[in-house]
Formats: C-alpha cells, structure tokens, sequence
C-alpha cells in the first residue's frame, strides 16, 4: 500500500464545523475551500462544514475598520450567529476576522461550543517561533483595541505599528479589498508598508488581518510574513482531524 493511499484511507472524526462568514466574503469562500483541499489530500472524505453568512451595513463594517468605531452594533449581529451555530449543534466554531475578536471573551459566554480564537494562535505562532520584534498589519480596530499588542507585550516581544498615516492608508486597503475593488497601485501602498516596518526593526511582520492575504499571497519579503488567516486555518483542520473532544 503506497503512502497516499494510507492518507486517503484515514477518517475524518464526524464533526461539524460552524463558519461565521460575510467579513468578508471572499475570505469565507477561501477559508471553505482550502479546508475541503487539506481534507481531500489527506481524508477520504469532506469535513461537515456550515457556513453563517452575517448581513450588516457596509458603512458599518467601513466605520470600524477604518474609524474604529461603533463595533458595538455588529455585536448583536454575532451573538445571533454563535446562538443559530448552538442551536444546530456544531462542535466547533471559528470566526475568520481578527477585528471582532475585541468581542471574543463576549461570545464564548454565549456559546457552549469552543470558538478558536486568531489572536491567541496567532500570539501562539509567535511564541514558537520566539520572534522579538513583531510589525503588525491590521484594521485601526484591532490595532486601537491591542488585541495583539497586549499578549505580545506579556509575552516580551516588541511590537512595531505602521505610522498614523500608513494606517489610515491600511484600513482603506481593507474596506477595498473586501469590496473587490483593489489596484495594482494600492497594493504597492501595502507592500512598502511591509518595507518600512521591515527597515523599523521587525524580523517577522503578522499580517492582522484575514483579507490582505488575498493582496499579499504571492510576494515575497526580506522576513516572514506570519499570516493570521493561514495560521487560524492550519488550527481548524487540526481540531477538525483530532479525534474525542474538542476544546
């Protein structure tokens, strides 16, 4: 029996999985797709995946990505989400955003499923990798909230942010991206972003944000680029793969 046909033959252990998508939707669609892909090269079958595409105003997702505010109003929206997941009895769930993670602690008191957190994978990536001096890319949200910078600093790793200006310039990056609506031009924005940061002392840059994935995949950089939808990916599959129960 050859080694691919071992893989093929192990079973994925009958769990459900509970997608919170829509923010936004090209990075549902590809965090769907890339699970069925690592299922189908190592598993026999597909993992049992639901997907809860959450309606909201774009001039809301806009104000807190770019504004960091009024996050308080999609709250609700997700509460409502992580109740339906409840409801149907998934066994695990994942939300492929960082910024509403600043509501983590608030929805896992609304749910009696596990909900796999970004930020704490990602801080995990970090610590193994014993990285010291960490550039962040990310939405004005999760930078104002520290949702990285505090674990980090408990960590004692040094954090490097854009500028004032190159952040501003970043949440529009977001909101475009998620609009479909992003330039050759735009992302060279980004990518000296990356180069600035670099040149500022980081010696890996995380990239805070699920969607600049979709810009920045195919570019390489003098350090690694420590991708937040990747990492919270490879931490989904591995639950999905483990058998008993999940934590």
């Amino acid at each position: 029996m050859t080694k691919s046909t071992q893989l093929k033959n192990t079973n994925l252990d009958k769990k459900i999985l509970g997608i919170v998508g829509g923010i936004g939707p090209e990075t549902t669609s590809k965090f769907y797709l890339e699970l069925i892909e690592k299922s189908r090269m190592v598993c026999d079958s597909y993992p049992s995946i639901i997907i809860d595409s959450i309606s909201f105003p774009f001039s809301l997702e806009e104000e807190i990505i770019q504004e960091s505010k009024n996050e308080n109003k999609i709250f609700p929206i997700l509460k409502e989400s992580i109740a339906r997941f409840n409801k149907i009895g998934v066994n695990l769930i994942v939300i492929p955003c960082n910024t509403v993670h600043v509501f983590i602690d608030g929805l896992r008191k609304e749910s009696n499923v596990p909900i796999i957190s970004i930020i704490d994978e990602t801080i995990k990536r970090i610590k193994d990798g014993n990285y010291r001096n960490v550039g962040l890319l990310a939405s004005k949200k999760t930078i104002d909230s520290k949702l990285y910078e505090i674990p980090m600093k408990k960590n004692g790793t040094n954090i490097i942010l854009p500028t004032d200006k190159e952040q501003k310039e970043i949440s529009k990056i977001i909101v475009e991206t998620i609009r479909n609506k992003i330039t050759e031009k735009r992302k060279n924005v980004i990518k000296e972003v990356i180069k600035n940061l670099i040149k500022r002392g980081s010696d890996v840059v995380v990239l805070g944000c699920t969607d600049l994935q979709i810009i920045l995949n195919n570019y390489e950089f003098d350090v690694e680029l420590l991708d937040s939808f990747e990492i919270l990916l490879e931490s989904t599959f591995q639950r999905i793969m483990k058998k008993g129960e999940l934590k």
